[in-house]
């Protein structure tokens, strides 16, 4: 099997598992929104926590749920994300990155600030 085949064969699985890596990295990211509400929505199951992929002709398009750390400026943290989620599926896929849409589906204080009893 040539490069190039193996390369197209990288599941959804695996492209999402890269991206939710890739998603929590981002500093102002609380965490990743469960998946049995994303699954209702979208009305198919979904690989990792918060992340849905779809493979289409013109590249892969990523819908990340997210919930925001308080007091993080969203517009950015959505650019933020955008980039990091498309510089990591880009290194395992080598496909074009057709879209990242963000969702952010509420905010929460960061784990630092929260008291230890909650």
């Amino acid at each position: 099997m040539s490069e190039k085949q193996s390369i197209n064969r990288i599941s959804e699985e695996v492209i999402a598992l890269a991206a939710s890596k890739a998603v929590l990295s981002v500093p102002g990211v609380n965490h990743l929104v469960d998946n049995s509400l994303i699954d209702k929505i979208v009305g198919k199951d979904t690989f990792a926590k918060g992340i849905k992929v779809s493979k289409e002709k013109d590249g892969i398009t990523l819908d990340v749920y997210v919930v925001a750390d308080y007091g993080v400026k969203i517009p950015q943290l959505a650019w933020d994300i955008q980039t990091s989620v498309k510089e990591h599926v880009l290194k395992i896929t080598n496909r074009k990155i057709g879209a990242v849409n963000i969702h952010v589906q509420g905010v929460e204080l960061p784990v630092r600030l929260r008291r230890k009893n909650e």
